[in-house]
């Protein structure tokens, strides 16, 4: 059971920080947008409570907000990575215009729609709703009622799959 005047402690330190905290963020993160979403997140974790007993709450809050923003940096360096992936597997450097290289650009095309019909459909829809219509992971997690690493796992597994595909096209 939560207790109520620690809850309203923290609440309360969240709301007396909340300036300085959020400047710190758009200094870290460089982006206010984010930097409220953070906070968004941040005030969403400690209204959940905690079973802990928690002495010092100021501190506490500023531990919960730089958890979060290190979290949220996490995430981005993984859809950072997964996007290289993706780009280097559908978008090749050297991108001359021959009739040879179209016709490689075709059939590999052909290559990757064949690899994504073998995937599961529900694989699939999740990695075309992150790649391909921008749904962030917590957007697609809400509408299948599955987590976000479960999310991520499905755009992991797609990619691993269109990673093999690429290799046997290379070889």
């Amino acid at each position: 059971m939560v207790d109520k005047p620690a809850l309203l402690r923290l609440l309360g330190a969240f709301a007396g920080h909340r300036p300085a905290l959020e400047a710190a963020l758009r200094r870290q993160l460089r982006n206010s947008t984010v930097a409220a979403d953070v906070m968004q997140e941040s005030w969403l974790k400690l209204s959940g409570g905690t079973d802990a007993t928690i002495e010092n709450a100021d501190a506490y809050v500023r531990r919960v907000v730089r958890n979060t923003a290190t979290d949220h940096i996490r995430k981005e360096r993984r859809r950072a990575a997964i996007d290289a992936e993706v780009r280097d597997l559908l978008w090749p450097a050297d991108d001359e215009r021959s009739p040879e290289r179209i016709l490689m650009g075709r059939q590999a095309l052909a290559a990757v729609a064949a690899a994504l019909e073998q995937m599961p459909e529900r694989s699939r829809i999740i990695f075309a709703m992150s790649r391909f219509e921008g749904k962030t992971h917590r957007e697609i997690a809400e509408r299948f009622g599955i987590t976000e690493q479960a999310v991520f796992y499905h755009v992991r597994r797609v990619l691993e799959h269109l990673a093999v595909i690429r290799d046997d096209m290379l070889d």
